[in-house]
């Protein structure tokens, strides 16, 4: 099939990045555009060779409602130039964000009926009767709910939609079980529950605007591209790596700290104070720093903070090969790569669940990764370095 198979509407970077990863795991050609901004000159650039997947991310999940909702509208406009044969609106897998306005907006877009299921069962997100559980445990319960910038739907889904005047059916994935004629939202606790859903949109007719986070990408994946993960450039070796951990989410603070206790001399650089480390030759990291010393910053001049600091950490790596940069957090990857004046990421490969890899611009000698902060187990740092330097 020619031309782009699936377009992607995401609202931060972080989550479009690693929807587009599992269709590039299995060798298809899929870029994320870092910014709406971006699209339209981006898609002028690549001059009617469209990849098989695009990504946007339209930088909506901390807007009002009505802001998210246009920028949505908005993307399906630009995009529509490509001719997509699915859509796919990336949605926060703990429903972060304006989840429902967004949803709301696709669908009016394509006028087709709304599809939900935000379930990513390896990573231990849920959607029973209707309602996300993390881990076991009802999403109202766990600790998404304190997200300063961004409080979760919590409750039955389906409830959320209603008192907003779109009625979802609920649907329970299943051989021989045929979709509702209309919205509705999917409760899924197994991939292979994923896997049936989407056997389901393709007996359908396909006419869905569908909405998920990454479990149901690695679905449409699998069937688009096949199960059998592509070969992609090796790791090994890698002399300079700079961990930019911005996500503050308990996950990636056990991340950093298990690699810290793997490698007692890294260097941290906090990016709340005045000092800055010139080079990142070598192994380092930079956070944005020890909670209360950020009160009277929002937000975003953390981000820009920590991109400064990550700027000028690997400006002596343009044209080294051997190097990495690895993004935890979606505002601090697209300060970060809007500080570099990137406009599209060209993904490689899925290294792990929730984590891209990529490279900037379609240019393979700057290579990056990009992680949600609450994805991917303790170790997952650790893992990770040990990869990039083998023992000899």
């Amino acid at each position: 099939m020619n031309g782009c198979r699936l377009a992607i509407i995401a609202d931060d970077l972080s989550g479009a990045l690693d929807t587009a990863a599992p269709f590039a795991a299995r060798g298809a050609d899929a870029r994320v555009v870092i910014s709406l901004e971006a699209l339209a000159t981006t898609l002028k650039a690549w001059q009617g060779q469209w990849p098989e997947v695009i990504a946007v991310n339209t930088e909506s999940r901390h807007l009002p409602s009505e802001e998210a909702a246009l920028r949505v509208s908005e993307a399906v406009r630009l995009l529509t130039r490509v001719a997509p044969h699915q859509w796919f609106k990336k949605v926060d897998s703990t429903l972060r964000g304006q989840v429902i306005a967004e949803c709301m907006a696709l669908r009016e877009a394509l006028g087709f009926p709304l599809l939900m299921a935000p379930a990513v069962p390896a990573q231990g997100r849920t959607v029973r009767h209707a309602e996300v559980w993390v881990d076991g445990t009802p999403l109202a319960d766990t600790t998404y709910q304190k997200d300063a910038r961004s409080t979760p739907l919590v409750g039955p889904i389906d409830l959320a939609f209603a008192a907003s005047g779109l009625p979802l059916q609920r649907y329970q994935p299943g051989r021989y079980v045929p979709l509702p004629s209309g919205d509705c939202i999917a409760d899924a606790e197994s991939d292979e529950a994923l896997s049936a859903l989407y056997q389901c949109v393709l007996s359908a007719g396909n006419h869905w605007a569908m909405a998920g986070a990454a479990g149901l990408a690695t679905a449409l994946a699998k069937n688009l591209c096949g199960s059998t993960d592509a070969p992609f450039r090796s790791l090994n070796n890698v002399e300079n790596v700079l961990y930019a951990i911005g996500s503050r989410s308990p996950r990636a603070a056990e991340q950093l700290q298990q690699l810290r206790l793997h490698l007692p001399a890294l260097a941290v650089i906090e990016a709340s104070g005045d000092t800055y480390l010139h080079s990142a030759m070598g192994v380092c990291a930079v956070v944005p720093g020890e909670d209360g010393k950020d009160e009277e910053r929002t937000a975003s001049q953390v981000a820009e903070a920590m991109a400064a600091h990550v700027a000028e950490m690997t400006s002596a790596w343009r044209g080294e090969e051997s190097s990495l940069l690895f993004l935890t957090g979606g505002d601090i990857a697209m300060a970060v790569l809007s500080q570099q004046g990137v406009s599209y990421i060209n993904v490689e490969a899925e290294w792990s669940p929730g984590v891209a890899l990529g490279c900037m611009d379609g240019d393979s000698r700057r290579r990056v990764m990009t992680k949600a902060g609450g994805f991917g187990d303790p170790q997952l740092l650790v893992r990770l370095h040990e990869q990039l330097t083998p023992p000899s």
